[in-house]
């Protein structure tokens, strides 16, 4: 059976996951900038919130998969496309953060204006395509905090890996994949739970208590790094041997 239009659908709801969430830490970072902290965070959820679309299309195509039955490797290959591809796509946002942000920046200030929150991130691309950035800007580097980018690291793994491993393993158990999949939810609360209560707690609370504007956007930086880093490398490394170990 042809399931290339279905492992095409998981690559792309994956990768617009992470581009989507990555994008809303960059809303908080223009917060940061314009000094509307609690503004950019409730535009950061209203922008995370785009994500639940990409994953009601993602878990029920998944399910459809394993359903067919479709081989462990051409499973674990599909999975290595997402998080590629997830990962690429996220750093091509970091790469352009300066512009991304500068978008945003002025999504903040319309909002603060009277316009809707949600017509603004609609004419997000508007406003990123329009929106031109001095040169200099974009040779600013990063100071990466270490703690930050080592635990987004894990915790974005495991976010990553949470979904797919527990479909993989549905794979094993046939006649329990319903069972089997509804932990899907378990795991990736897991990696929310840690996000929520270690590293969320520790960026806002320095976010608040810093006055230095660089410092609060080095922190969500290393988290975007962490994350990209998890998810590219960490996450690709164990599938990779879960392939070869399966072949």
């Amino acid at each position: 059976m042809n399931y290339n239009l279905l492992i095409l659908a998981v690559i792309i709801c994956f990768s617009c996951i992470h581009v989507i969430e990555v994008l809303s830490f960059m809303a908080r970072i223009s917060g940061v900038k314009e000094n509307k902290r609690s503004l950019a965070y409730s535009l950061q959820n209203a922008i995370f919130m785009l994500t639940r679309f990409f994953m009601m299309a993602l878990l029920p195509v998944l399910g459809l998969l394993i359903d067919k039955g479709i081989s462990k490797t051409s499973y674990l290959v599909m999975v290595l496309c997402s998080l590629f591809c997830a990962a690429f796509f996220s750093y091509l946002v970091f790469l352009f953060r300066d512009k991304i942000i500068s978008s945003f920046s002025k999504i903040i200030r319309n909002i603060i204006n009277g316009k809707s929150i949600f017509k603004e991130i609609i004419f997000f691309p508007y406003y990123f395509l329009s929106t031109k950035v001095e040169e200099k800007n974009n040779k600013k580097s990063v100071v990466v905090n270490r703690p930050i980018f080592f635990s987004s690291a894990i915790v974005f793994c495991i976010y990553s890996l949470s979904v797919f491993m527990v479909f993989f393993i549905a794979l094993f158990f046939p006649d329990y994949r319903t069972m089997i999949s509804q932990l899907s939810g378990v795991t990736n609360a897991f990696a929310t739970v840690l996000l929520t209560f270690i590293i969320e707690p520790k960026i806002s609370k320095s976010i608040d208590l810093d006055e230095n504007i660089e410092n609060s956007e080095n922190m969500l930086l290393s988290l975007v790094l962490g994350r990209i880093f998890g998810v590219g490398i960490i996450s690709l490394i164990i599938v990779s041997v879960a392939y070869y170990v399966s072949i």
